[in-house]
């Protein structure tokens, strides 16, 4: 093993910090690329994997990012591994429960993770290149959160949402985790930031309660964090100009 005194050594504790100082930016991106990747995929196979592939990213790079210098985030370590274990069984093995049991570790894990950036931003005291983008991250987190909300409602009540079939030719007959969960993470964030397009529709009383809550929880994320980042920087301003 190398020391730090020597040059490898050295270059290598220069690489991680650097590679640790953008761990919010790292996860932000990783966060985009399921939902980059899917369109590009030319069979349900090909579009499950992929998920699967792109979401094991923003777990394990989730765990980056909540760690500190020296230590990993052995919590959320733990879950993830779990989490990994459930669904790539539930690709191998055709169990209803594997699959429910994948979809609840992978949203508690995302509930604790946006729960531990949340605390990050709060305990801020100036609007950082961190801060703003744990803010973005925890935005992108709650749209994965109920997309697997709506995922686990649709599979424990079949018909909870409708899709518009003129629109959605080719829907995945699966039952594997990732089956409907691309589709969700996309009526998720068209929820969340209010858009509507119609092309999924709520069609019972609990999704349509569901839906409409994470519509104004999304809006008011946004205000209330905007609101937030603002202060910091105004009270930032203040401080500088007493000094």
């Amino acid at each position: 093993m190398w020391h730090l005194s020597h040059p490898l050594g050295a270059y290598f504790s220069k690489t991680w910090d650097r590679f640790f100082h953008y761990r919010f930016a790292f996860l932000f991106v990783s966060l985009l690329v399921p939902y980059l990747l899917h369109p590009m995929m030319k069979t349900e196979f090909q579009g499950i994997l992929a998920l699967d592939l792109a979401f094991s990213l923003v777990l394990f790079m989730g765990v980056f990012a909540l760690s500190d210098r020296n230590h990993i985030a052995t919590t959320a370590l733990v879950v993830v591994i779990l989490a990994q274990v459930l669904t790539w069984s539930s690709r191998a093995v055709s169990s209803h429960g594997l699959i429910v049991a994948g979809i609840l570790f992978n949203m508690f894990y995302l509930i604790y993770a946006a729960g531990i950036l949340f605390r990050h931003v709060i305990k801020s005291r100036s609007p950082t290149f961190h801060t703003i983008f744990a803010s973005l991250c925890i935005y992108l987190l709650l749209g994965y959160i109920w997309a697997f909300v709506f995922s686990f409602l649709e599979d424990m009540a079949p018909g909870s949402f409708k899709f518009n079939p003129d629109l959605f030719l080719e829907l995945p007959k699966g039952r594997h985790l990732y089956s409907h969960l691309y589709y969700f993470m996309y009526f998720s964030f068209t929820t969340q930031t209010t858009l509507g397009f119609g092309d999924i529709l709520p069609a019972s009383a609990w999704s349509r309660m569901l839906t409409s809550m994470e519509a104004v929880l999304g809006q008011l994320y946004l205000v209330v964090m905007m609101t937030y980042l603002i202060g910091l920087h105004i009270t930032e301003r203040v401080k500088t100009k007493e000094t």
